[in-house]
């Protein structure tokens, strides 16, 4: 077991062992328990921290303060744990006769490898691309009037569905948009809902497997670090399917 104080330059934050470090998952949003290697905060009592050397932060849905996080003896950890339930105050004496050297700010994103940098922001991005497929699209239907739909897995799964009816001859087919009533829509917006939905994802799916792409090309982690979905990239690292929605829609 490995035992640590938090100190924030000469104030006493509080004491942790290594059960109380975090990592932020994205796929749930939660804060899970992990090891040193992983750790991106430590917890104690109901707020984070952070140290200089731990992996870096992937989202700001997290308040953290910056400590100094210091390895100590179980025996000063038992003497401390004493104190902090006795609501004693607790100083941080330094030394008199040695001048205090300062430590030197480290930029966290040195502290891991590149590698391990870019699987953590490709798996950041693969989050953001999911995301964004299933918050759906928006599209104009033949009343000139625009619906958003969600395209969740068993939304697609429908749209199949939707699909077979319009081919089998159906002339109105029950569907319904996010926030509406379940109402019957014609083959025509059935199929206008069904292709834009397709266009939709084609473009998310392609343009994360060239944003990977162009992860994977990087040489510096604070390009890497910097990478944010939805941002232009460059065309050698573009494939032709992408090219192509691009071109149709302006480049955008």
């Amino acid at each position: 077991m490995n035992y640590y104080k938090l100190i924030s330059g000469t104030n006493f934050v509080g004491i942790a062992t290594q059960h109380n470090f975090r990592e932020f998952q994205h796929r749930h949003s939660i804060i899970l328990a992990c090891d040193e290697e992983r750790a991106q905060y430590v917890q104690c009592g109901d707020l984070f921290y952070r140290a200089d050397w731990m992996v870096p932060v992937t989202t700001d849905k997290v308040s953290y303060e910056t400590v100094e996080l210091v390895r100590i003896e179980k025996d000063e950890y038992d003497i401390l744990l004493a104190a902090v339930e006795k609501g004693e105050e607790i100083e941080i004496e330094q030394e008199q006769n040695e001048p205090v050297e300062e430590t030197p700010v480290v930029d966290p994103i040195e502290e891991v490898t590149l590698d391990y940098l870019k699987e953590a922001k490709i798996n950041e991005m693969s989050y953001v691309c999911n995301q964004t497929i299933t918050n759906g699209f928006d599209v104009v239907l033949s009343d000139g009037n625009t619906y958003h739909f969600s395209l969740t897995t068993q939304d697609q799964l429908n749209l199949i569905t939707l699909s077979s009816m319009v081919a089998s001859g159906e002339t109105q087919i029950p569907y319904h948009a996010d926030d509406e009533l379940c109402r019957f829509y014609s083959a025509e917006d059935i199929n206008t809902i069904i292709t834009v939905a397709t266009q939709f994802k084609t473009y998310q799916v392609s343009y994360f497997n060239a944003l990977k792409m162009y992860i994977n090309s990087l040489k510096r982690k604070k390009t890497v670090a910097a990478v944010q979905y939805g941002m232009a990239i460059p065309e050698e690292h573009q494939s032709e399917v992408l090219k192509t929605i691009l071109a149709v829609n302006g480049g955008e």
